[in-house]
Formats: C-alpha cells, sequence, structure tokens
C-alpha cells in the first residue's frame, strides 16, 4: 500500500488498543485513539485529539471505517499463538 497516496491529504484515527492494568503502573495513561490532521504545505501529519471516545471523534472529523488505524500486537514467532488484537 502506498501510504502517502492512500492518507496524504485526509485525517485519520489510530487505536492503541487498550493497556492492562499491570502495564501502566507508574506510566500516566492516554486515550486509547488518536486523531491525526495532515500538515498544511507538508507530508506529514500531526495528532489533533487524543480520546477513549472512538464514536464521538468518527463523528466530530468525519471518518470513515477504512481510515481507522489498528495497531496488531504478535507475540514472539516461537510461541506459534495468534496476534493479540
Amino acid at each position: 500500500m502506498d501510504w502517502n497516496r492512500y492518507m496524504h491529504t485526509k485525517f485519520f484515527i489510530t487505536d492503541l488498543g487498550t493497556i492492562s492494568e499491570e502495564q501502566t503502573e507508574g506510566i500516566m495513561k492516554t486515550g486509547r485513539y488518536a486523531v491525526w490532521a495532515p500538515i498544511a504545505s507538508s507530508d506529514r501529519h500531526q495528532i489533533v485529539e487524543v480520546s477513549d471516545d472512538l464514536e464521538t471523534l468518527v463523528g466530530k472529523y468525519h471518518i470513515t471505517g477504512d481510515r481507522i488505524c489498528t495497531l496488531v500486537r504478535y507475540q514472539q514467532a516461537e510461541t506459534g499463538k495468534e496476534p493479540l488484537v
């Protein structure tokens, strides 16, 4: 996929998934979803809002489902287990 061609001038959301309580000890927790907006006169994006409320972000920024990017975390190859989502 050509990322620049697909997302260059568009808003999109990244879904970083949930963080377990054991992973958050001593770490400041942020929202699960980040909205990225294109930077004018640039080929880059910047985060404009972070939240745990996907529905509100989708409505506010008019983002379609094909522009929601989900981080998929894989276990080590030797375990042979399915990806963690």
